[in-house]
């Protein structure tokens, strides 16, 4: 599943409980945390962004973030905004206290949310989740509706089944899952099906994530295996368009809102506009606190490490995040800085900016093609609105 297409979601417009630390006014709420329980992974797959440790299945301690520097985390972070932690890896069930983990958390009255493969998710974990920690959504990994090519993709014989299995657990435990589908060339054709294997376990979302130049998947890209930009945005609009009028199962693929057709926002609305990491921080499991996910493979975007810095301090005053900040209040590079739509998508997903151009606050690379082509939507322009207005 891992891409770097994900946002931040299910807070509600809630605020948070006890005591909040005075913070400056040009620095943001922390809201939640990103948290990489496992550096290491199961499976093997020829996408992931992060490139975890392949670990056989078996915890390494080592490659797992300390449960006590969490909990310090947690204690730093809830004064100065914290209301949820998304688990992720790696393969976050890897990790030897996972049950600790969520329990904490639960505790903590943290909303929890999980992205994992389910290869690992039995009945009991199931029900534990759900009942015990109250997970609020899961999001899991499967890449065809067919064993051998999910397999292949996967890089372990089995992993199929076994997601299979882990999705039935978390449905019959009261869960309505989102089904990740990581896109390229040699599974594009099959969304239908996945979709209608997705309804058949009981999920009640699929998003489509194109696999991104980024770790293991550059390689796809440098095969040629990676969707072009003319198939990229035909399948968009057909996911957003086409098969969401045809199926009642909720679909999404990220695409900025200048690149959205008018139905598609008015569908949509908000949802996966842009990134929230104004309000993010990643906890890696080497202990690190960086941007998200993308920190693993670049270390300047990391910004200190749990029991050694202060998470208030980096998260007040570190200079990458000083920038970013500084950045995304605008004006934006480019086209963005002609764009009606600039407010709230601010550049998309940083983590992708950053491996394309080196910028974090920087054009999107779809935006980019389009603006390139030709084929940036005048009618999204500030400008165009003037001209016709005589502004």
């Amino acid at each position: 599943m891992r891409n770097a297409a994900d946002t931040c979601d299910g807070l509600d417009g809630r605020t948070p409980s006890g005591p909040v630390v005075e913070m400056a006014p040009d620095v943001p709420a922390l809201r939640v945390f990103y948290v990489y329980l496992s550096a290491g992974c199961n499976l093997h797959c020829r996408h992931c962004w992060i490139t975890p440790t392949f670990v056989h299945g078996k915890p390494v301690p080592a490659e797992c973030l300390d449960f006590e520097r969490l909990k310090g985390a947690v204690a730093e972070a809830k004064p100065m905004g914290l209301m949820a932690a998304k688990l992720t890896g790696g393969e976050p069930t890897l990790h030897p206290e996972f049950r600790r983990v969520v329990d904490f958390l639960a505790a903590e009255g943290l909303d929890i949310s999980m992205e994992t493969n389910a290869t690992r998710i039995d009945r009991e974990l199931a029900v534990h989740l759900r009942e015990k920690a109250k997970v609020s959504r899961v999001a899991v990994s499967l890449d065809s509706p067919e064993e051998e090519q999910h397999d292949r993709f996967r890089g372990v014989k089995g992993a199929f089944a076994a997601a299979v299995r882990g999705i039935g657990h978390l449905a019959a435990a009261g869960f309505r899952p989102q089904i990740i589908m990581s896109v390229y060339r040699e599974n594009a054709g099959r969304i239908e099906e996945l979709i209608e294997l997705a309804m058949r376990l009981g999920a009640g979302a699929v998003k489509f994530n194109p696999v991104t130049p980024s770790g293991r998947g550059a390689e796809i890209h440098r095969q040629g295996l990676a969707l072009s930009f003319d198939e990229l945005m035909a399948l968009i609009h057909r996911i957003r368009g086409p098969l969401q009028d045809r199926y009642p199962i909720h679909l999404n693929a990220m695409v900025p809102p200048a690149m959205s057709t008018v139905k598609e926002l008015l569908r949509y609305g908000g949802n996966g506009a842009g990134c929230h990491v104004r309000h993010i921080l990643g906890l890696l499991g080497t202990g690190e606190m960086a941007l998200c996910g993308i920190g693993r493979n670049i270390p300047e975007l990391c910004f200190g490490k749990l029991g050694r810095d202060s998470l208030r301090e980096v998260w007040m005053n570190h200079p990458v995040l000083r920038q970013m900040r500084k950045d995304m209040a605008g004006p934006f590079p480019g086209v963005c800085g002609d764009c009606l739509h600039a407010g709230r998508c601010m550049t998309h997903c940083l983590a992708q900016n950053y491996e394309f151009t080196g910028k974090l606050v920087n054009v999107s690379p779809l935006c980019a093609e389009a603006e390139r082509r030709g084929m940036f939507p005048p009618t999204r322009r500030i400008s165009w609105g003037k001209e016709k207005t005589g502004a």
